[in-house]
């Protein structure tokens, strides 16, 4: 389930195969909360010379969110490179975030939008576990986990959320996606975003967890002994601006 925080709250892989997405399907009734069907996502990543510029033309102008029919939108800023950024969209299942896609071509942007930025890929995403959206500082990693193993790793990764929340830090929140149609970019991958309201937040909980008696170690070991490979480990300032009708 998506979580939404009040109103008032300023913000904030190709597809897994359809195997791949079966065999999850097929047993997570058994290993998962009943909400974890709610809700999905869209990201549009693009490369801009000017991300402030792009990202204050979104704000002054949401037709563009208003007519895919997203509940959220919002921006990520990443630091892999100077120059890239994603545009992300909330929706309330599936349909609506597929459906939303298919509403706005990204190569028929008014030309001032289109000078500002080149698109580069977009996709979208299943959460699979709840997920509250409130962005801010996320440390975003994509992995690859064995499809007979994906229950236990979502299973571990809630573990290891709570026992985050527990221990200190109660606006920590882990989320578990994975994606369709996003082409080679996100083929086979499964996406976490580790959110905090900020770095230092964020450095707490790593201090911690160095100090070597983090009382949550073990689920996160557990979570790290069933992933495969870890394919990329960055970090996204994000926020959120639309907030629908």
């Amino acid at each position: 389930m998506i979580r939404r925080p009040p109103r008032s709250t300023p913000k904030p892989s190709s597809a897994a195969s359809d195997v791949y997405k079966r065999q999850f399907l097929a047993t997570a009734d058994d290993h998962m909360e009943p909400s974890t069907s709610e809700g999905a996502f869209t990201t549009f990543h693009v490369t801009t010379d000017d991300r402030t510029k792009y990202t204050d033309y979104l704000k002054s102008d949401t037709s563009s969110f208003e007519a895919i029919g997203a509940s959220a939108s919002g921006v990520c800023i990443t630091n892999d490179s100077i120059n890239e950024m994603m545009v992300w969209s909330g929706f309330d299942n599936l349909e609506g975030a597929l459906g939303g896609a298919g509403k706005y071509d990204p190569s028929q942007a008014p030309t001032r939008l289109a000078n500002l930025r080149n698109p580069v890929y977009s996709a979208t995403w299943k959460p699979l576990k709840n997920w509250r959206l409130e962005p801010g500082f996320e440390r975003v990693g994509r992995v690859k986990v064995a499809s007979e193993n994906l229950n236990a790793f979502v299973g571990a990764m809630s573990k290891l959320e709570k026992g985050i929340q527990d221990a200190g830090h109660p606006n920590f929140f882990n989320g578990v996606f994975i994606s369709i149609g996003g082409g080679k970019h996100e083929s086979s991958t499964v996406m976490i975003r580790s959110v905090t309201r900020d770095g230092a937040a964020a450095g707490r909980i790593l201090d911690q967890g160095y100090a070597g008696d983090a009382p949550w170690a073990d689920a996160y070991n557990e979570a790290v002994s069933l992933v495969d490979e870890f394919v990329s480990d960055n970090i996204e300032l994000c926020e959120q601006f639309y907030y629908g009708e």
